[in-house]
């Protein structure tokens, strides 16, 4: 695993108003003395520019996508319920911005992706209340629908290997999601050519959801990866650490139409607005045996069996020292994000299948997925 496999650990969050980061180098050993001496002192140039212009760009980017996948956790579809529904769903969201190249005159760093995600699954009870109270087909009443969701789910150890095929993760995920929607039929449906066409009206609605997610994860290390410092190059073992915990909110609306096809399908269009808040933190830590490498030939891969005792032989060859790297940081944002949406929903008698694609801007997008049975 290289340098950049490991700092794609940090693909996460916001539009930041404000953030407190912290880095530190440290290295002990005769190894240090290739290296400048600025990196080694905290709060040193080269971090900084680590942090500001890196972390601080992914945290933001990382929120930004739990906001969206936020809004698409709902699994509204065309947003309207006959009686009641039970349901599951998946909300994911991605967003992606150029790759950023940190360096300077003392380090520098791999080509780093500016990315974030978010994936939210819930289960679902779609109500109507004016069926739930027993008002007549006719009351405004049967207009209504309220849609609730949530889950709380941990992704073990023994998932996350089996998931990346990867024996060297070890770690936990939890996520926790909850949240509904009140919504109105303003316009009611309109039939044509027998209803074998319909014009689906216009459904309004309002939400709210909150979405945590705690992850806890480390990556044991094979061998050592290639960092180059000021054009020295060396290996540098360990393993790296990387903790992370991000807490969503969302306020939205939405207005829906569409049009519906021979009673199953629905295509469904819209927009909506949303009132987004929001905080994370991560910490990313490694430390391990730092070797210079002196002869570029030597074929020096540091396996994993040598980094918690190396062989003497190969500390005679090439200079050796214990390097740490440690960062961490804190986030809160608040940002409004206007949305598109477009989906389908197919009404298979007692089954709903729901398919809904969100577009919150130049490279910020969201769908979800929803199975749902309607009684």
């Amino acid at each position: 695993m290289n340098l950049r496999n490991l700092l794609l650990l940090l693909v996460f969050a916001t539009s930041l108003s404000q953030s407190e980061l912290y880095a530190q180098f440290t290295c002990e050993g005769s190894a240090c003395s290739f290296l400048p001496a600025p990196l080694t002192e905290a709060g040193n140039g080269s971090l900084k520019k680590f942090e500001t212009g890196y972390l601080n760009e992914v945290l933001k980017t990382n929120l930004e996508a739990g906001f969206l996948a936020n809004v698409g956790a709902s699994n509204i579809g065309t947003g309207t319920v006959r009686r009641i529904q039970f349901g599951v769903s998946a909300s994911a969201a991605g967003y992606k911005k150029d790759d950023i190249q940190i360096q300077d005159d003392y380090i520098k760093y791999p080509k780093l992706p500016n990315v974030g995600g978010a994936v939210i699954p819930s289960f679902h009870l779609d109500i109507n209340p004016g069926w739930l109270i027993g008002a007549s087909d006719d009351s405004f009443l049967r207009r209504f629908g309220i849609f609730l969701h949530g889950m709380n789910v941990a992704v073990s150890q023994d998932q996350i290997q089996a998931a990346s095929n990867n024996k060297n993760y070890e770690g936990r995920i939890a996520v926790r999601s909850y949240g509904g929607m009140l919504r109105y039929q303003l316009v009611e449906k309109e039939g044509f050519l027998m209803n074998l066409i319909t014009w689906n009206g216009i459904n309004v609605g309002v939400g709210h959801h909150v979405m945590e997610q705690n992850m806890s994860l480390s990556y044991l290390e094979g061998k050592a990866a290639q960092i180059e410092f000021q054009g020295v190059k060396g290996k540098w073992g360990g393993d790296t650490n990387f903790v992370f915990n991000t807490k969503v909110q969302t306020t939205n609306v939405d207005l829906r139409t569409g049009l519906g096809v021979f009673w199953i399908a629905n295509v469904i269009v819209g927009g909506g607005y949303s009132w987004n808040s929001g905080s994370n933190s991560a910490s990313l830590s490694r430390r391990g045996p730092f070797l210079v490498t002196l002869n570029d030939t030597l074929p020096l891969e540091l396996p994993r069996e040598y980094q918690s005792a190396l062989d003497k032989e190969l500390l005679a060859q090439n200079p050796n020292a214990t390097l740490g790297f440690r960062a961490s940081g804190e986030s809160h944002s608040r940002r409004g994000i206007g949305y598109g949406i477009v989906g389908l929903e197919l009404d298979l008698f007692l089954v709903k299948v729901i398919a809904e694609g969100l577009y919150g801007g130049k490279d910020l997008y969201s769908a979800n997925l929803g199975v749902k049975l309607s009684f």
